[in-house]
């Protein structure tokens, strides 16, 4: 078959809430998806080939998320059979922004295929969020680094942090699936005053800190009571997992978004300890698990070839 056109696209992996920033802190890391996208000559729906994460699970038509976000960009109409070839690195329903990554990929795929933008980077991602659901992973996705977003009656706002060079991170990724519509049901529809104090604090320093690199009260400052303990009956050995990333050097740990990673952050090269002794954590409570250091990535979605 004839190529009509082709673009590449890249993605990062994110993570999300840093504990007490729930829906609205988001920090990119260096674990990223690839995307091509070929406009073929020929006539059918769309077939879809997937390497590497997901590669088992995730649908091969129409229905797949890169999919259906590149179709809200496309001409309805188009002269040949859309081929979707996926790399995929980030785990799957983990916490890890593997969903926001799949939309973010198809949107940006779609906008470019034909050499020229067919939407504004705002109106996509805009689409993204409203695909999605919320924009903490999404900001990051996009832009890089570390953000902070609120979605307002249709409008993102999105202020990207600043974040001290000298930190990285470690993920620990336990064999749990923990898909995030799960996770969001065991939320309470309200929270005390006491509990919303508690989390408005520690989510307007913790920032702050991060830029900073004041690491003294950062444990703390990841601290979360609005949705961390609600999750963690889904995650058997979370709590056991962030104190064995702190005996182990970490300046910060949380559940990554909603989970059933973890995700912590680092200084140095102790990334591969702190994920090593959260795995064993996990190991404890006879979840297996992998774990590996990140970096923070500062690019967002990349438009590669």
């Amino acid at each position: 078959m004839k190529t009509l056109a082709k673009v590449t696209v890249s993605v990062p992996a994110t993570t999300s809430n840093l504990g007490p920033g729930f829906d609205c802190l988001g920090l990119a890391l260096d674990l990223r998806n690839e995307l091509t996208l070929e406009l073929m000559d020929g006539k059918g729906p769309a077939v879809v080939e997937i390497e590497g994460e997901g590669e088992k699970e995730l649908p091969r038509g129409e229905t797949n998320y890169m999919v259906k976000a590149a179709r809200r960009i496309l001409p309805k109409s188009l002269p040949g059979r859309l081929v979707f070839r996926s790399k995929n690195r980030i785990p799957l329903a983990r916490g890890l922004g593997s969903s926001a990554a799949a939309v973010v990929a198809g949107l940006w795929a779609g906008a470019h295929l034909f050499g020229t933008l067919r939407r504004s980077e705002d109106e996509l991602e805009d689409l993204a969020v409203a695909m999605e659901g919320h924009p903490d992973n999404v900001a990051p996705c996009v832009h890089g680094g570390l953000t902070a977003s609120v979605h307002h009656n249709g409008v993102l706002r999105v202020q990207g942090l600043e974040i001290h060079p000298s930190f990285s991170g470690a993920v620990c990724v336990p064999a749990l699936e923990l898909p995030t519509r799960r996770a969001r049901k065991v939320l309470p529809k309200r929270v005390t005053l006491t509990d919303a104090v508690f989390n408005l604090q520690r989510a307007v320093l913790l920032p702050r800190a991060l830029a900073t690199a004041r690491t003294t009260y950062l444990p703390e400052l990841m601290e979360d009571r609005l949705h961390q303990p609600y999750r963690a009956p889904l995650v058997p050995g979370l709590y056991d997992a962030i104190a064995a990333a702190y005996r182990a050097g970490a300046a910060g740990a949380a559940l990554s978004g909603s989970g059933s990673a973890v995700f912590a952050f680092v200084e140095g090269g102790a990334g591969p300890r702190v994920g090593e002794a959260m795995r064993r954590a996990f190991r404890k409570h006879r979840v297996s698990a992998r774990a590996f250091p990140v970096a923070v990535d500062h690019h967002g979605v990349r438009i590669e070839r």
